[in-house]
């Protein structure tokens, strides 16, 4: 797994167990030096830009889905807001793997209802690394 970032991040990306590397300009080199053999899949989680080099990456449109550029269907890639097909089935398998350790969700931040406002506020600025709890007592 290879995950872009800016330099401050790309530490957290390889405590994930991501290979880091720099997004923008000259993306399509860099990662091909991480992956030599290519690259299966890709997934655009930020705004317009990159899909262009992912799937010059993948080598087609259909190798490539994107949660965050909304001009994919421009591209010939998928955009989904993750609502289709959602499997809540899968459920039970994600409680069992947290349970051993083995899926964890890094919190950023609790805030009590009362402070829903700056829950969203937060989130709107787009660089929080975990998630964002609203506790309601």
């Amino acid at each position: 797994m290879i995950g872009t970032a800016s330099r401050d991040n790309q530490e957290y990306l390889r405590s994930l167990g991501a290979a880091a590397t720099d997004y923008g300009p000259g993306l399509v080199e860099r990662v091909r030096a991480l992956a030599p053999d290519g690259v299966d899949a890709a997934l655009a989680v930020s705004g317009e830009g990159a899909l262009a080099d992912l799937i010059t990456l993948t080598g087609s449109p259909d190798r490539v889905v994107s949660i965050g550029d909304v001009t994919a269907a421009d591209h010939g890639v998928v955009f989904t807001t993750g609502a289709e097909g959602r499997a809540f089935y899968s459920l039970r398998e994600a409680v069992t793997l947290a349970a051993a350790g083995r899926l964890t969700m890094p919190v950023t931040r609790a805030l009590p209802l009362a402070e829903l406002g700056e829950a969203h506020r937060i989130s709107e600025t787009g660089h929080v690394r975990g998630k964002l709890v609203v506790v309601v007592d």
